[in-house]
């Protein structure tokens, strides 16, 4: 009698099946670590965004008192030299009356009619970036505020006088 070896594929043929779950097990692996990795990378960049809106907004507002558009200008143009993130700010007049009188209000931000309403200066007291605006952005914006104490002069009497204000900076990338 000759036996003959049937069912014996060679030593590939016979770990096949144990190849299968290992493969599987690696592509799991390699699947679980890049989303964790990516996961855990797109955490890291949206707090250096955020650490990026707050070195803007610390640039523009230095030490909370602003002695007129000019030391806002000099502070813009600082601001300007941070290219990491882009941005828009500017400052939004805050009420002087004490709460409960009649008088003036703040109602908040409103994002889509931020440059027409928002920056009601006349465009003195706006610092930006780009060109781009945010309205036109599909990406999260990052919005901080600011108040400081801005300083007005009048160059005839050499009087002056200061005014609440609320230093708000939008960020995108």
């Amino acid at each position: 009698m000759k036996k003959t070896a049937k069912g014996f594929l060679g030593p590939i043929g016979d770990d096949l099946p144990s190849l299968i779950p290992l493969l599987f097990a690696l592509m799991m692996f390699f699947y679980v670590f890049t989303f964790t990795w990516n996961a855990f990378d797109e955490r890291g960049r949206a707090f250096n965004d955020a650490l990026s809106a707050l070195r803007v907004g610390n640039t523009l507002k230095g030490n909370n008192y602003l002695r007129g558009i000019g030391a806002f200008q000099e502070r813009c143009n600082e601001a300007q030299a941070l290219k990491r993130i882009k941005f828009m700010a500017g400052l939004l007049p805050l009420s002087i009356n004490p709460p409960g009188s009649p008088g003036e209000k703040f109602e908040g931000i409103n994002i889509e009619t931020l440059e027409s309403e928002f920056f009601d200066l006349g465009g003195t007291f706006i610092c930006t970036n780009t060109d781009e605006r945010p309205e036109e952005i599909s990406t999260d914006l990052i919005i901080r505020s600011f108040p400081i104490a801005l300083e007005f002069k009048n160059d005839e009497t050499k009087a002056f006088y200061v005014r609440p204000m609320l230093l708000v900076v939008v960020t995108w990338r």
